[in-house]
């Protein structure tokens, strides 16, 4: 698995779309300026920062971001984009990298299925916050019905030898990497930590967060989501949660 993601922007366009990773961007900081009083004085981890697009973006709302990716190719890119003077990049697998300093913030967008331990993800992520501080979540559902990844229905229902062999029938690749977990088992890897969930206020309000290109406010699909949203938590295909590491 490590071998496939010190490669992966190779294979994934996407992260190199300025359009789209804004737009993520722009996501995050709607609701970490929900959450918080003030940004501007927050030192930041950008786990999982690729091509450092995302981290870019960030400068102007932080007064320091560090941006991390195991994928070397990925942030020799990202150092050589890099105009911003608060922002620093590393090649580094979360669970080698060394911080003489703690982070107010950590992002954690759609990572713990990459690595190969989800648990010393989150170990990692406590250790490396202030007390008090905070880590933003996206975080993957098992059972999405649109595994989003290979553009695949229903991939990581299946256990890995199946979802191999689907993915080979369908001409997407002969391995599934990721590693989505349900609810209850996400719920049980942040224990540690006081959550905070966004999910269904996005979906209620999603101008305010800077969702409208995913669910458009006051739309047929914004009210059946409303409607759905409660009674099939457990199907909805990502988690928005702010993680609290509690003094």
């Amino acid at each position: 698995m490590t071998e496939y993601q010190k490669n992966y922007s190779s294979m994934q366009p996407l992260m190199f779309d300025q359009s789209s990773r804004t737009n993520k961007a722009k996501k995050i900081i709607a609701v970490l300026q929900d959450f918080l009083d003030d940004t501007k004085h927050k030192t930041v981890l950008d786990i999982g920062c690729s091509t450092g697009i995302i981290t870019n973006y960030f400068s102007s709302y932080f007064q320091h971001i560090d941006g991390l990716d195991l994928d070397e190719h990925a942030i020799n890119i990202a150092i050589k984009n890099n105009k911003k003077d608060n922002i620093k990049f590393y090649a580094s697998p979360i669970e080698e990298f060394y911080s003489e300093k703690t982070y107010d913030i950590i992002i954690c967008s759609h990572i713990y299925e990459h690595v190969p331990d989800a648990e010393i993800l989150f170990e990692s992520i406590y250790k490396l916050l202030k007390p008090g501080g905070i880590c933003y979540l996206a975080a993957g559902n098992r059972y999405q019905i649109f595994e989003n990844h290979y553009k695949l229905y229903f991939l990581s229902y299946f256990p890995k030898f199946i979802s191999n062999k689907y993915l080979k029938l369908m001409g997407k690749g002969d391995y599934y990497y990721e590693t989505h977990l349900s609810l209850f088992k996400l719920n049980k890897l942040i224990d540690k930590f006081k959550k905070y969930d966004y999910t269904i206020k996005i979906l209620n309000d999603p101008k305010k967060y800077k969702f409208e290109e995913t669910i458009k406010a006051n739309s047929f699909k914004q009210y059946l989501i409303k409607f759905l949203m409660k009674p099939f938590y457990f199907f909805i295909p990502t988690y928005i949660w702010i993680l609290s590491k509690e003094v």
